[in-house]
């Protein structure tokens, strides 16, 4: 048996296809642990399973990890190349410097014989590299998010490509080759159809949404039980905290009282009343809720967008700032959704886009179409074969 090292940023879509892999390898009977920048809840790691919060390296850098968190909250004001800056300069290249030390530090003690580093995580492949430890990347956002800058932006790539450089050479690593994936594979949480794929890198493993991950969320089911209205899914994530009472207060005009029930994964809090065909959760069963609802409205978080299609459901996406907007456009194409960019989303806009999904069967059709080429692709069962083929 191997022993397997997740490092994840402090972002929790990223983090959740790990613990569903990380589950299926350790009912396989390997190791497996998780390593990152901020505290997780035990409630979330598989059983078997380990985080590693090296809460002794990071003390000098609360600060500085309290602000890049607080600074995701920006992304919706920012342009498309601020959005850049603010994703590597000032976020995924910063958490790779905080990390090193006492990944470093944990990779001499543990020995893992494979590091998975998330595509965000630069310090998991560099900290691999360093100390010659096999590594795997994952994707859990569209492969080529970033476009190719290299042709169709070369000062961008070459400010990208500086920036890394600039990285990999604080730690002792110099020359040319960027070393912060793998180059060896790759596993993509998406099929190679839907992400438009079109003759992929040999190491690039499209193996489709995994799940099973733990998740011990509350959820009033007698409740959904008894609706009869059709039922709309409504995320926005766990990151994009300042526009939530604004994005909820439209959903709420558009849909109080109508013909539908509303289930809303957000803080209750954030109004002292809810209409009556809303059910309002912070945290969501949101796997076993997904075969329950008749269409999905959502930002464009990649969690929530597989876990639309794997159950062949429509989507309203409202892109806000990151990789939606990417994400937005394989939907269009995909013709299993409506784009509605969130700066442009008008109430009546809203509420026609979701009966038009509800009641024209060309969407879940083209859903339901990525649905098969989701299960094609393997899932739990192909990420593990190909990490066990890896050791």
């Amino acid at each position: 048996m191997s022993k397997f090292l997740f490092v994840v940023p402090p972002f929790f879509g990223h983090i959740s296809p790990t613990l569903s892999i990380g589950a299926s390898l350790i009912a396989k009977g390997h190791e497996v642990k998780w390593f990152g920048v901020a505290p997780l809840s035990d409630s979330h790691i598989p059983a078997g399973g380990e985080y590693i919060y090296p809460e002794d390296d990071l003390v000098e850098h609360h600060e500085e990890l309290k602000k890049i968190l607080k600074r995701q909250d920006d992304g919706p004001a920012c342009s498309g190349p601020e959005v850049m800056k603010l994703a590597l300069e000032e976020t995924y290249v910063p958490i790779a410097r905080i990390m090193m030390k006492g990944l470093g530090k944990f990779a001499d003690i543990w020995k893992p014989d494979v590091i998975i580093n998330d595509c965000i995580t630069f310090a998991g492949a560099l900290c691999a590299y360093i100390k010659g430890i096999p590594c795997v990347t994952t994707t859990p956002v569209p492969p080529d998010v970033m476009g190719d800058t290299a042709n169709s932006a070369p000062k961008i790539f070459e400010w990208q490509e500086n920036l890394i450089k600039g990285l990999q050479r604080e730690f002792g690593v110099h020359g040319d080759e960027i070393v912060i994936h793998s180059h060896k594979m790759n596993l993509v949480f998406t099929s190679e159809e839907f992400a438009g794929a079109q003759d992929p890198m040999p190491h690039m493993k499209f193996v489709g949404p995994v799940k099973g991950r733990p998740n011990h969320a509350d959820f009033d089911w007698e409740r959904l039980e008894k609706a009869i209205t059709p039922k709309v899914f409504v995320s926005l994530g766990t990151l994009l905290v300042d526009i939530r009472k604004e994005f909820f207060g439209k959903l709420i005009t558009a849909f109080a009282n109508a013909p539908l029930t509303i289930v809303a994964a957000t803080n209750p809090n954030i109004f002292e009343q809810w209409p009556e065909n809303f059910i309002v959760n912070s945290f969501v069963p949101q796997a076993e809720l997904m075969p329950k609802m008749d269409a999905v409205i959502c930002h464009g978080g990649f969690n929530t967008v597989n876990d639309t299609f794997i159950n062949g459901l429509p989507m309203l996406i409202t892109p806000i700032a990151y990789d939606h907007f990417h994400t937005a456009k394989l939907i269009e194409n995909a013709g299993c959704g409506i784009k509605i960019r969130y700066k442009r989303l008008r109430i009546e806009d809203m509420k026609k886009a979701v009966f038009e999904l509800l009641e024209n069967p060309v969407y879940r059709n083209a859903s339901l179409r990525i649905k098969e080429t989701f299960i094609a692709a393997g899932g739990n069962d192909r990420a593990v074969q190909l990490l066990e083929e890896f050791v």
